[in-house]
């Protein structure tokens, strides 16, 4: 049955490298939001590239970030990562294509690993969490990483991760992932949008995941309501959204893609596992839907076409 599947490139998977690993085992993570944190290693990741005909795979660090208010362990752990991924990327070009984590919100710092890693490591792409220690993207705190991020074009994908204060006993009932992860993700896409960062910053192409959240059914609202309320301001909202580009990572299928249809051009779509984290009989199932719902062309296009355009305008792949 896999063997169907038609060939995908992966935007958005995670990997636990040594240095992560040993992180959470410190700081006694098992659960990771409130889930069980999946298993990793190489042998796996090929596991999940060869059943789901993946190609070319992007590997980034999931949540919770690595940074839990002790700045010195959040520098050396993004270092530690950025590395091992980048050995990874030399031992399998054009395979495994390492997204680099920064020590945010540490400014000067995650300025200095951004460099390190386009200018030691060869990594042109970057994976960045909605909010850093509840500061969310767009926040003019983050300004001059943007300005470093935007020297030259370059990939950043979201990810989400837990608001810093959550309702009571929402953890227990709900798991981060489940219902939070969309919260988080439009959250910060709007506060990108709101503060004018995606437009200051074009040189920065930003994937945003999971079939675009909640901002597929908020953009009607967003729209008519962000001009009324600000008037100062020369916002773009729809525009904004179709600049933007969309995994499609997760229960995308067949709401979600068909409300994202409207909100940006096909050429914004890319396919996302979410491997280890989607297990991977659900990835298969999903694969399987997907390619169904998109047919030969559309398919091709999500699959392979849209991240090689995209990968090639920010040198990510040579």
């Amino acid at each position: 049955m896999t063997a169907l599947l038609k060939q995908r490139i992966d935007i958005h998977g995670h990997y636990f490298p040594p240095a992560y690993q040993q992180f959470l085992k410190r700081h006694h993570m098992d659960l990771l939001d409130g889930v069980k944190g999946p298993e990793w290693s190489l042998d796996r990741q090929w596991e999940y590239m060869e059943k789901l005909n993946i190609s070319c795979a992007t590997l980034s660090l999931s949540s919770p970030h690595l940074h839990l208010g002790d700045r010195r362990e959040a520098v050396e752990t993004a270092r530690s990562c950025n590395e091992y991924g980048a050995e990874l990327a030399r031992q399998y070009p054009g395979k495994l294509v390492p997204l680099a984590s920064l020590p945010l919100p540490e400014i000067e710092e995650s300025i200095r690993e951004i460099r390190y890693c386009r200018k030691a490591l060869d990594i042109r792409g970057f994976a960045l969490l909605t909010n850093h220690l509840g500061i969310y993207l767009g926040s003019q705190r983050l300004d001059p990483v943007m300005e470093e991020l935007d020297r030259e074009p370059t990939l950043v994908t979201i990810h989400p991760t837990l608001p810093q204060q959550q309702p009571a006993g929402a953890a227990e009932e709900l798991p981060g992932p489940v219902m939070e992860y969309f919260f988080e993700t439009t959250r910060a896409v709007v506060n990108l949008m709101l503060k004018g960062t995606l437009r200051r910053y074009p040189n920065v192409r930003f994937v945003v995941p999971h079939g675009g959240a909640f901002l597929t059914i908020l953009s009607d609202r967003l729209i008519p309501l962000a001009g009324l309320l600000l008037k100062d301001r020369e916002l773009d909202i729809a525009g904004d959204l179709a600049r933007l580009y969309y995994d499609l990572a997760g229960f995308s299928m067949p709401k979600q893609f068909d409300l994202l249809r409207t909100m940006t051009e096909d050429s914004h779509l890319l396919y996302g596992s979410d491997s280890p984290f989607t297990y991977l009989p659900v990835c298969i199932r999903q694969a399987e839907q997907m390619d169904q719902k998109l047919g030969d062309s559309l398919a091709e296009q999500i699959y392979q076409r849209n991240p090689n355009t995209l990968f090639k305008e920010v040198g990510l792949l040579q």
